[in-house]
C-alpha cells in the first residue's frame, strides 16, 4: 500500500449497520442523555445522530405516512373553511340589504 491509499483509509467514514443507528436513537429518545453526550458516547456525531433520529426515530418512517394525511387534511379543511367563511359574507351583505329601511322620496 503507498501513502495516498493510506491517507484514503485513514479518512473513510466509519460504517455503522442499521441496528446501531437504531439501538442509538432508542437511547436518545429515551432521554436520559443529551445529543452531544451520547454522541460522546458512541464515537459518533451529534449531527448524525438527528439524521438517525429523523430516519429510524418515533417519528421517521411510519410519521411520514400520517403527515402526508394530515397535511392533506388540514388542505381539505382549509377549503371548506374558505367557503364557509364566503357564504357567511354574502349572508350578512343580505342581511344588511333586507334590513334596510326603503328610501321614501315621497315625504
Amino acid at each position: 500500500m503507498n501513502q495516498d491509499q493510506q491517507r484514503n483509509q485513514s479518512r473513510r467514514r466509519p460504517g455503522y449497520d442499521e441496528e446501531f443507528k437504531r439501538n442509538a436513537v432508542d437511547l436518545l429518545e429515551s432521554g436520559e442523555r443529551s445529543a452531544v453526550q451520547l454522541s460522546r458516547e458512541l464515537g459518533v456525531s451529534d449531527c448524525s445522530l438527528g439524521k438517525w433520529k429523523r430516519q429510524y426515530g418515533r417519528q421517521g418512517q411510519g410519521g411520514r405516512e400520517g403527515l402526508g394525511a394530515a397535511q392533506s387534511r388540514i388542505t381539505e379543511l382549509e377549503r371548506e373553511l374558505a367557503a364557509v367563511s364566503r357564504q357567511r359574507d354574502i349572508l350578512k351583505k343580505a342581511l344588511a340589504i333586507l334590513g334596510q329601511e326603503p328610501n321614501n322620496s315621497t315625504r
